[in-house]
């Protein structure tokens, strides 16, 4: 695959990307950068074309330099042709968040969010340093908690931001400004934001209601959100007894009302005191050829919802990349933990209706979260009956929430 540069291409030397790795493709040239040092919103044309031509210039060094006989039969596939900005603007909220936040992993009473990637910083002359690393990244000790105070304007009552603009410093940006986070940021003010219209508060005053910031956080953990240091609560299953077929050390059937639907504690994790040890999910022993865990409760209750968490192998790497023995280590398709085929039975205890029913039953499930909602009264118990997996040996489930 030849390759012709245009006349204005940018030309470049091992010298010059002696710290920027080239011999192989699997990630890209995410260190093709420049323009941190303009204004990247009033020069954005100007930068666009630049970055073309040091674009253009690294791909002419790979292909025709003598240096890497290896790209002789690579091509040229596809470019972003708009810049993607790291960061520009950042708004100034009730909070600002800082680098000790993160390294420290504060706990705020108003968290609505999480994030733990490094605290990924680039030079601003981008590939024009050529004698610096085209990043650097320490990485943050914990999982740390994002306040909703960050997302919320300090100075405009009906203002909020989400994603690459929230109330950071430079450093902590580093770190909160990629997608999975401003995700789970998004979702947070979302959620938030909902609520307080239906309070009819703006954002610059409901953010301080307690009990709203709680609903919100209580409202994203039912989503299946997780925020650091916060556990369900209003689930009615927490006021049954737990029992089950079999069960292992481990995972003993009692996990699954204990408030917590992740294994986050430990090194990397979340900071010690806001995430308990264990596993948090009932596992039955391999051996249990029926395996079942039930609820039962002192007296009959009134259900209008039950809501399942089942594990989806999130211990396990899954992520999309060209490089052959990370892309081979990827579980495609449902993860083998996860229940496939399950089914929930009621108990009554007397009233309009009597006896047992099956009120659920779920066939080729691949979701981590199933939610269905019922008209269940004079319940005294509830059975669920694992019938298949996705190929793990025995059953496995975070929680059983009913409400």
């Amino acid at each position: 695959m030849k390759f012709i540069p245009p006349v204005w291409a940018r030309r470049f030397t091992e010298e010059d990307l002696k710290h920027r790795g080239h011999s192989s493709w699997e990630y890209g040239y995410w260190w093709v950068e420049f323009g941190g040092l303009l204004d990247t919103i009033a020069d954005n044309e100007q930068i666009r074309d630049e970055l073309l031509a040091i674009m253009m210039g690294v791909w002419d060094h790979i292909k025709n330099s003598g240096h890497h006989p290896e790209s002789e039969n690579w091509a040229l596939d596809w470019f972003g042709f708009v810049p993607g900005k790291r960061e520009s603007r950042r708004f100034i909220g009730k909070h600002l968040l800082t680098q000790s936040d993160l390294e420290e992993a504060v706990h705020f009473d108003d968290v609505i969010a999480y994030g733990g990637w490094p605290m990924d910083t680039h030079p601003p002359q981008g590939i024009e340093a050529k004698d610096a690393d085209p990043c650097s990244q320490p990485v943050t000790n914990y999982v740390y908690g994002i306040p909703l105070g960050a997302l919320v304007s300090a100075n405009v009552a009906n203002l909020m931001f989400a994603g690459r603009n929230i109330s950071a410093t430079h450093i902590a940006f580093s770190s909160t400004r990629v997608m999975a986070t401003c995700g789970v940021m998004g979702q947070g003010a979302g959620t938030f934001a909902a609520l307080a219209v239906q309070e009819g508060l703006l954002p610059g005053t409901a953010w301080q209601n307690k009990e709203l910031v709680r609903m919100t956080q209580q409202r994203l953990i039912r989503q299946d959100a997780f925020l650091p240091g916060i556990a369900a609560d209003g689930n009615l299953a927490s006021l049954a007894a737990v029992q089950a077929s079999s069960e292992q050390p481990e995972g003993q059937a009692s996990n699954i009302i204990d408030g917590h639907t992740r294994s986050i504690h430990g090194a990397r994790g979340v900071r010690p005191g806001l995430a308990p040890a264990g596993t948090h999910r009932w596992m039955s022993q391999p051996d249990d050829p029926e395996p079942w865990i039930e609820l039962v409760w002192p007296a009959p209750v009134s259900i209008r919802e039950i809501t399942i968490v089942l594990d989806t192998g999130m211990h396990r790497r899954l992520t999309l990349t060209h490089e052959d023995h990370l892309h081979q280590q990827n579980v495609w398709g449902p993860q083998p933990e996860t229940v496939k085929e399950f089914r929930v039975k009621a108990y009554f205890a007397g009233g309009v209706e009597q006896g047992i029913r099956e009120v659920i039953h779920v066939r080729d499930n691949w979701q981590r979260q199933v939610s269905c909602e019922v008209q269940l009264d004079q319940v005294s118990r509830l059975r669920l009956e694992v019938l298949d997996t996705n190929g793990l040996d025995h059953a496995r489930i975070f929680e059983i929430r009913c409400s």
